[in-house]
Parts: structure tokens; sequence; C-alpha cells
């Protein structure tokens, strides 16, 4: 495969871009190296495109040469992003997410060398999406405990929004503005008088009023100032904010703001409002099960896939289970083989991964047979980076003293030196890039172990995030750490991500109970509410 690869460099301030360690020139230097290093392999890697961002934070995405990459990743331009570290190409993790979207949507490879991220190796892509679930995770950790601060404010009754007409917000507390709260009395007077949320707006924006006008205090913008709309209107009419209440989802508390509209009129305008909105059917639609095993079970006595199914018995209740893919096509000449429900298969399987989360032995194994293997794989390579860097060493303190001589006038002619000079220089390019080389060897070497450090770091806080985290994220996580369960109704064997299968996990006589479930619910082969899927 041909990478054309997108190189993606940034510094802060233009102060950073001269500074030495971590310039532009740095950056692209270490990813040029690490292109020529992979071009050795059996994939083409070739540079198409350099961008350099100087003097721009990474907070946001509105940035020149980001926007650039972006649009020649659509464009096909590229099909591979190199960085140097992550926080080069973004620091707000909202925006790296859907930098991941947009990568996957155009089957882009990203490449970070610093975090070992590289999507272009199943396990860069694993340990790509594991840091991006637990993140996420976090996240909604962090916005959890956020919701909770609002709705203490709210039972409180302090207000927990921003600037609102008929007050002025001052140190997070509403203080009633007089000039407004006679337009928001105009609007409820207005709406009885026209029976119409679009005819007050209209009627307010004929005679000159407009909505609140405000400075921002971060960005010292100025907002508000708008024409009315209806949606405006309504929202402002159903507003508990106006009769000294504050709301939190479908509570209301007390506020200790003072109201500006009285409670009859409220409720006169909000009776009118109820009877004329239209009436609307948007039920909620049965949830499904999700499948968060989905592609990793394999039949254990004929090693196909098993597929999800589902059957629907007489009282229309639906059943989930997993049917092996060649007893469903073939039946029992196939395999004999035929269900599992899939609930009870879960719910084994998540036991045994949260189990193993909490098994400390285990978990250092894991990392202590990566660490034998990668001492073994790096032997030598080491060894011939030291020789190489004490070569580069003398190279360099040969240039320097011919630079000395130089300045000191201590020759008489240059010609010699010159080429002497050029000499040297060739010779430190050739070292420089062996020495990179090495070390882009060793990192790969070293890989082994941050996979292992992946896995470990995943399955211990598994049981911290399982009892967080939806079915759905569940389910995109589980193939990035479990390569396959196998499955057979006397044993089930489940085999780690990049770890050997036949040093796969076997637990004997799991299933009994598994196997007797299945015959108080599936239906018989002649049934009408035969399996469906």
């Amino acid at each position: 495969m041909e990478r054309i690869c997108g190189l993606y460099a940034r510094v802060s301030t233009e102060m950073q871009a001269n500074k030495q360690d971590s310039s532009i020139d740095t950056q692209i230097s270490r990813m040029k190296s690490f292109i020529s290093y992979k071009s050795g392999e059996k994939d083409t890697w070739k540079i198409k495109k350099i961008y350099k961002e100087k003097g721009k934070s990474g907070k946001n995405i509105n940035r020149p040469q980001l926007q650039t990459l972006f649009n020649d990743i659509k464009s096909g331009k590229i099909n591979t992003v190199v960085c140097v570290k992550i926080d080069r190409i973004s620091r707000s993790l909202l925006d790296f997410y859907k930098m991941v979207d947009l990568f996957e949507k155009h089957n882009i490879e990203f490449i970070s060398l610093d975090e070992s991220f590289d999507t272009s190796t199943p396990m860069g892509k694993a340990a790509l999406k594991i840091t991006l679930v637990f993140a996420e995770l976090e996240r909604e950790q962090t916005s959890k405990r956020t919701k909770e601060k609002m709705a203490w404010r709210a039972e409180q009754g302090l207000w927990n929004g921003g600037q609102i007409l008929g007050y002025d917000l001052v140190d997070k507390k509403l203080i009633v503005n007089k000039k407004e709260a006679k337009l928001v009395k105009l609007m409820y007077e207005k709406y009885i008088e026209l029976g119409s949320l679009l005819q007050v707006a209209h009627w307010l924006n004929d005679h000159g009023y407009r909505t609140k006008e405000y400075i921002a205090n971060k960005s010292q913008k100025k907002h508000g100032g708008c024409k009315f709309t209806n949606t405006y209107v309504s929202h402002k009419l159903k507003s508990r904010v106006n009769i000294g209440e504050v709301a939190l989802k479908d509570k209301h508390y007390k506020g200790q703001h003072k109201p500006i509209i009285d409670k009859a009129l409220f409720n006169q305008v909000n009776t009118l409002l109820d009877n004329r909105s239209p009436t609307r059917r948007n039920p909620k639609q049965k949830k499904e099960h999700i499948f968060i095993l989905q592609s990793l079970v394999e039949c254990g006595k004929c090693g196909a896939y098993m597929t999800t199914k589902y059957a629907t018995s007489k009282s229309k209740k639906r059943h989930f289970y997993y049917q092996c893919t060649a007893n469903s096509h073939g039946g029992k000449k196939a395999c004999e083989m035929k269900y599992v429900p899939a609930e009870k298969l879960e719910e084994f399987v998540m036991n045994k991964i949260k189990s193993l989360s909490k098994n400390q032995e285990f978990l250092n194994k894991i990392i202590q047979e990566a660490n034998k293997s990668v001492d073994s794989l790096l032997e030598g390579h080491l060894d011939r980076k030291k020789d190489q860097e004490n070569k580069l060493l003398s190279v360099n303190n040969q240039i320097e003293n011919l630079i000395d001589a130089i300045a000191n006038k201590k020759v008489s002619t240059f010609k010699s030196l010159e080429k002497k000079m050029a000499d040297l220089e060739e010779q430190k390019k050739e070292l420089e890039h062996a020495v990179n080389v090495l070390n882009f060897e060793i990192e790969e070497k070293k890989q082994k172990v941050y996979n292992a450090d992946v896995i470990h770091k995943s399955l211990k806080k598994f049981s911290e995030i399982y009892e967080k985290a939806t079915p759905q994220q569940i389910k995109d996580l589980l193939p990035y750490f479990i390569k396959k369960v196998i499955f057979t109704p006397q044993e089930i064997k489940i085999a780690l991500f990049d770890q050997p299968t036949d040093q796969g996990l076997s637990f004997v006589n799991h299933s009994k109970e598994c196997s007797l479930e299945l015959s108080k619910w599936l239906p018989r082969v002649d049934s009408n509410h035969g399996p469906s899927g």
C-alpha cells in the first residue's frame, strides 16, 4: 500500500518557533526520519505535504493549516496524517473526537510519534480507541459533576443560565431590569390580545423593540439586539423565571430573584398556549438489545463466528441470542452448535473480565511477559545505537574544531578544509539518520510493552467504567482488548488482544445454566415464531 502522508507541525507562538527543542523544524525533522524509516518496509511512504502552523493555539480548530489539512483529507490528496504529539494537532478532547471521526470516514491512518498511536497497525487503533473511550467516560463524569452542581444551585434557588430578558446578571444572580421587565409584561399582554406568537413577534419588531443586548464577559463581544421570533416569544412566555422560580429539567424551585410577572397572568397565558399548541405524537421507540459481543463470539465446534439473532415468543416477547453461522446456513449437518442466550453469555463474559481486572497477579504477568519479550528483541539494538551516537559525537567535535581553527585563523588555506568540512557534514547527516532509524526500531520493539500496558490499564479500569458506560460504549470498547470469545456448551475461552490465542483464558463447565435457559424459550423448528435476524 502507498502511504501518502501529510505532516502536521505546530507551535503556539512565534517565539517557540525559533526555539531549538520545540521548533517547527525539529518536529518536521523527526517526522521525516520516521517516514524514511517506514519507507524501507513493504508499504511505500511518501510525503505529500507539510503543514506548518506557527503562532497558533491548539485549543480550537480555527487554524489555516489545519483547515487546509482537513480539505486535503476530504479531497483524497492524502491517506495518512503524522504529528509528533497529539497536542500539536489538538488540545481539545472534543475537537480530537471530531478529527478521529473525520479520519475514519475518509480511511485516514493517524500516527502520533510520542504517544505511539499508529492506526496503520491493529494495536495502534486499539490504543487510540481505548484512550478515546476512557477519555469520553472521564468527560461524561465531569459533565455529571457539573449537572449535580447545577441541580444543587437550582435547589438553592440560584440561576444556572446566562443573560435573560427582564433581568441583569450580577455575580451570577438575577437582578430585575425595570425597563426590560415592562417589555416582558407587554409580551404577555399582547399575546392575550393577538393570540398568536408570530403576530406578537411582528408587533414587537414593528414598534422598534429588540432582544436583550449585553457584552460577554470572556470575549467582550456584543450580543443580542436582534429582532424577535415566534420561538423566542414562546420561550419567554413559558419561562418560569419570570414568576420568581428556577427550573432544572422538569423540576421547579423557588428562586432567590424577584418575580416580574404575576402568577395569574403567567397561568392565563400558558393555558392559552397549551390549548393552541398542536398535538404531536412522538412515542419513544422500543429499546432493542445491544449485542455487546457482536463479531467477537466464535463457535468452539466448527470455528465459524456466531451471529446475532432474536426469537419472538407467543407472548410477543423478544429473546436475543448468538447462533453459529454455519448452523444457521447449513443446519446440523454443517454444525451441531445452535444457540446461546445473549444476555447470559454477555453477563458471564463481563463478570469474568471484571474478575480479571481485579486480579493483580494476572495483570502484572501481562507486563512481565511483554518485558521479557522486548528484552530479547532489543539485544544488540541499544549497543548499536550507543556506537552510532559516539561516532556522531566524534564527528561533531571534529566540526567544532575546524570551525575554531578557521575562526582563530590557525590555517593558511581553506580549500582542503572546505572538502574536509563537507565530508564531515555528510558523515554527520548519515549518522543522525542511522540514530533516528535505530530509535524508531527500538520504539517499535518497545511497542509490545506499550500494548501490554494498554491492556493492563484497560482491564484495571474495566470494573469502574462498566458501571458507568452505556452498552454501546462497552460494545465499541471490547473489540480493542478482547480478540475473541470461543464458546462451547462445556467451555468458554477468552483471548485478549495482542496475547496468543492458545494462551487465552479457559473457564470450564460454565454454561449449564445457559443451556437450561435455552429450552425455556427457544421455539420448536416448526413454530411460527422462528428466529429472526
